[in-house]
Formats: C-alpha cells, sequence, structure tokens
C-alpha cells in the first residue's frame, strides 16, 4: 500500500515545479517530495562490466553485460547519504519502470541502472569519480523489477 501512495505521490504532486527548470523543459517531471524533483532525462540501455581477480593476480575474468537505464535530472535538496539516496532511486526507478518497458520492448533485462544527474552540485567522489564527471551523479543499479539498489564498488 505504501509504494501505490508513494507512486501516485510522486507521479501527481507537484511535478510542475520541475517544468521551472530549464534543463526540464518539454519532459517528464516529478517531484518525490522530500524537496527533490527533477525530470526524466533519457531511457534507454547501457552495459555494466564486471571483473574479477584472484588475490594473487594469477587470473582475471571480465564480462559485459547489457543492462537498462533510467536516467533523471534532479534539483532541489540534495541529499548525500546512501539511505537517502537509496530510497530516491528505488523510487524513481519503480516511477520510470513502465515507461522503460514501454521504450524499449522485446527485450527483458535482469538489471537497470538508475542514475540521478544533479547538473547544479559539484562532485565530491561519492559514486563517481571527479575526474568523470564535474556534476554530481548518484548511480546504482536494482534488479530488472526495481526490488533492491545496490550500488557499485
Amino acid at each position: 500500500m505504501r509504494v501505490i501512495l508513494a507512486f501516485i505521490f510522486v507521479v501527481f504532486a507537484l511535478p510542475a515545479v520541475a517544468q521551472q527548470e530549464r534543463e526540464c523543459r518539454g519532459k517528464q517531471a516529478f517531484n518525490l517530495g522530500d524537496g527533490a524533483y527533477g525530470c526524466l532525462d533519457e531511457v534507454g540501455t547501457s552495459s555494466i562490466t564486471t571483473t574479477q581477480t584472484r588475490d594473487d593476480a594469477a587470473s582475471e575474468q571480465i564480462r559485459s553485460n547489457q543492462v537498462g537505464l533510467i536516467r533523471v535530472l534532479m534539483f532541489g535538496t540534495h541529499g548525500s547519504s546512501r539511505q537517502v539516496v537509496g530510497s530516491r532511486l528505488r523510487t524513481i526507478c519503480q516511477t520510470f519502470l513502465p515507461t522503460f518497458n514501454a521504450q524499449v520492448t522485446g527485450r527483458k533485462f535482469s538489471r537497470i541502472t538508475v542514475a540521478m544527474v544533479w547538473p547544479r552540485v559539484a562532485n565530491k567522489g561519492d559514486f563517481v569519480p571527479v575526474t568523470t564527471s564535474q556534476v554530481d551523479v548518484q548511480v546504482a543499479f536494482s534488479n530488472g523489477k526495481c526490488r533492491g539498489i545496490r550500488f557499485f564498488g
């Protein structure tokens, strides 16, 4: 029941606030209700590369898997604790999973990457190295049904 109420709140509670941001004009907006709001930037596919190395470096195994991608632009109250970020990422994943499934038809993904891009917050290197991005990007992945969030690293 909480998930349904959260979904209704996210979809219908003041999403017009995000439309005020120039980056979000003409895009689907949402409001998380905790001071953070944003808009859907991209839905598509990406890849995750997994590397396993033995402790003695005698062997290495590298795998690359296709995953789904949901990327949003975020504004408002920025949080850096993993609990807050994980909750936000899970809510965003559950909210935009139907949109993702509608755009990427005919394929099932076992993992979905969810990325929150904060264009007005400088990157401190908590989730993505500073050399990779100048703006803060909070990213994690979930299973194909958005039931749990796992952070990289």
